[in-house]
């Protein structure tokens, strides 16, 4: 079964607003992800909250049933995950 994508608004924003080639990056792995193809790190930080880590950066994301809903883009940071 494919999974299914859905985008919020304060993800797409926070990509936006991200160097061109640090976008890339994100965008690759979070196809790479979905597609099934590649290495990547995923971690589960709570029952419904997961993240994604492509080099400084982090995608938290929530995964139910197969529909992944992309919530934000944050660079790692000393607060990131306090955050949560």
């Amino acid at each position: 079964m494919p999974l299914k994508l859905s985008i919020k608004s304060k993800f797409t924003k926070k990509l936006k607003k991200l160097k061109s080639n640090d976008q890339e990056k994100i965008k690759d792995a979070i196809k790479a992800f979905i597609k099934n193809t590649g290495d990547f790190d995923i971690l589960r930080l709570q029952k419904d909250l997961w993240r994604l880590k492509v080099g400084k950066w982090r995608v938290f994301f929530t995964f139910v049933k197969d529909v992944i809903t992309l919530l934000t883009v944050e660079k790692r940071t000393t607060t990131t995950y306090k955050k949560r």
